[in-house]
């Protein structure tokens, strides 16, 4: 079989029909849709319309990560298209992800552009910004620790390699950036087609504003394991860019792994912090290091340092030696 669509649901409501028809709009003869009843009671489920492609599978209410786990191991395509129950995908968006899928043995998982839209009202300006972020990202390997670069009912990801590192895991963690990370770490590649390929329907009940998985220090959690695994996997010289309210964790994480930190870069007065020098930014052509983070939250910021370590420090590479953090 070429590709199972695999949607979670617990209490899906009248959008679950929208999610799963998108779906099976998108199925060749070749294609499936596997949906998981997370211990649904609206009778959302039993309402859907029977198909031929599509599979239901019942368990008890058990929480999103196991319901995704179950459903990726019934999947039979040797794809699996992600869609959430309260979303929308849009046309030819398989024929877009599997052609470069089948193009690149490589490529582990394939995201694209999304739309945002709300049944009442205006979308909320963070959702708005981290989709259009999504949209105009141009390489999700470069930018990996900034946010998770792509977006879960966006992603089609090839089964066996997601079943080589292990699938989705329980915890107090985002599951799908935490599986991203997982597949880089590896060496598999990730990227976005340069298509809209779901739209994302925003709401109070979405798990991304109420559960504590996705806070910001369930993503530093994730950044940490994936930065042990790669580019600090042994002892490192760090320059750490932030501010104080951002870069106090990261100092002391740092600290506690081993890490020698050379200097904290800061546009504020030079002084010490913890123990360590904070230097201005000019002074980052005469530092010997081997790794730079950087950990400035302020909107825009990211853009102007990466302007500035253009001049200031050329040989660095971002997503090689010098990270984004936020």
């Amino acid at each position: 079989m070429r590709c199972s669509w695999l949607i979670p649901v617990r209490d899906g409501g009248s959008w679950l029909a929208e999610a799963v028809t998108s779906a099976l709009a998108e199925c060749s003869s070749e294609d499936e849709v596997v949906l998981v009843n997370d211990g649904s009671v609206d009778g959302s489920v039993e309402a859907l319309t029977p198909h031929p492609k599509l599979r239901t599978l019942h368990q008890t209410k058990k929480g999103l990560v196991a319901a995704l786990e179950h459903g990726r191991r019934e999947c039979r395509g040797q794809y699996i298209a992600r869609l959430d129950a309260d979303d929308i995908a849009l046309p030819g968006r398989l024929n877009h992800q599997i052609t470069a899928l089948d193009t690149d043995p490589s490529l582990a998982a394939i995201g694209g552009r999304a739309t945002l839209f709300t049944d009442h009202g205006p979308a909320p300006k963070g959702m708005q910004l981290y989709i259009d972020w999504i949209n105009n990202l141009d390489d999700p390997h470069r930018e990996i620790l900034v946010e998770s670069p792509l977006l879960h009912p966006a992603v089609t990801f090839r089964a066996i390699h997601v079943e080589q590192v292990g699938g989705y895991r329980s915890g107090k963690l985002p599951e799908d950036y935490d599986l991203w990370l997982r597949l880089v770490a590896k060496g598999l590649r990730i990227t976005n087609v340069a298509h809209e390929v779901v739209s994302i329907r925003d709401h109070s009940g979405r798990l991304t504003r109420t559960d504590s998985r996705y806070s910001r220090s369930a993503f530093d959690t994730c950044r940490r394991h994936f930065l042990q695994k790669t580019a600090l996997a042994v002892p490192r010289r760090v320059v750490l860019w932030a501010g104080v309210r951002g870069g106090r964790p990261w100092l002391r994480w740092l600290k506690t792994g081993g890490h020698q930190v050379i200097a904290v870069i800061d546009i504020g007065q030079s002084t010490v912090r913890s123990g360590v020098p904070v230097l201005p930014p000019a002074t980052l052509p005469n530092l010997d290091f081997d790794i730079l983070l950087v950990a400035v939250g302020a909107r825009g910021a990211r853009d102007r340092i990466r302007n500035d370590l253009a001049i200031l420090r050329p040989d660095l590479m971002e997503g090689q030696n010098w990270w984004a953090l936020l």
